[in-house]
Order: structure tokens, then sequence, then C-alpha cells
């Protein structure tokens, strides 16, 4: 879940942001939204590989398996990085079997691996999102 936008008093508004995406139910956005946190994480000077694929492991999940177009909130804010993905399905996202043969499936081992903490969250009936924590290196 992300929480509201308060800043330290010695924070450095030129290395924070917050955007909220509304990108069509299309897997064409992901390859878009990605190369938006990456020059956004790059503008501020925090490495964005680990969170970039975090990104694309939630919105390509989110596409391929959730229901309806979904919604992306970002938020760089004292060094962690927010992502929240949203989509209309309250189905939780499915963690295959581990499996070294499994040639798909493994995207959220990847954001277990990569973000500082993760987790889903029901939205009523509306569906889910699913959320992930990680820390950016400046």
């Amino acid at each position: 879940m992300l929480l509201p936008l308060l800043r330290p008093l010695d924070a450095d508004p030129d290395r924070e942001f917050r955007v909220d995406l509304f990108p069509p139910a299309s897997l064409q956005t992901v390859g878009v939204v990605r190369r938006l946190l990456r020059d956004m994480l790059t503008a501020t000077g925090a490495d964005p590989d680990g969170p970039c694929l975090i990104l694309s492991e939630l919105l390509a999940n989110a596409l391929l398996h959730g229901d309806g177009a979904p919604s992306v909130a970002l938020e760089l804010r004292c060094g962690l990085l927010y992502i929240a993905v949203t989509d209309g399905s309250i189905a939780p996202p499915a963690r295959p079997e581990p499996d070294v043969a499994r040639t798909c499936g493994r995207g959220l081992d990847l954001v277990a691996a990569l973000a500082d903490d993760w987790g889903v969250e029901l939205i009523g009936v509306c569906g889910k999102a699913v959320r992930a924590v990680a820390a950016v290196d400046r």
C-alpha cells in the first residue's frame, strides 16, 4: 500500500517523485512504463535495474492474468521505491511450485528476490493491488 507523501524536512524534492498511470490493457505498455521508470530513476541517480524488473513482472502479470486495464502507482521517497499495480480481478497471483525445468511462471519469484517487501491487497470487490517496495542505490 502506498503511503501519503510526507517529506522529511531534509528531503531533496529533486530525488523524489510520485506518478499514477492508467495504461491501456496491452502488453506493449509494459516496455513503455518500464522505460518511464528507468528514466525517472536514472534522473535521480538511482540504480533502475531491479525496480524496473519488478515493475515489468507486476504489470505483465496484471495484463496477462488480471481483469481489465491496470493502474500503476510509482513513488520514490527517502530512498525507497513503492510500486503498486492494480487490476480488476480479486484472484490472488499464483506462484507455481519450484521446478528447475519450468520455462515460465518465475515472475513472482523474481519479485520476491528483488523487492525488500511485497504483497497483495484486495480492494473490496473491485480487484487487487500487488505492491512491492525496493531500496534504490544512490
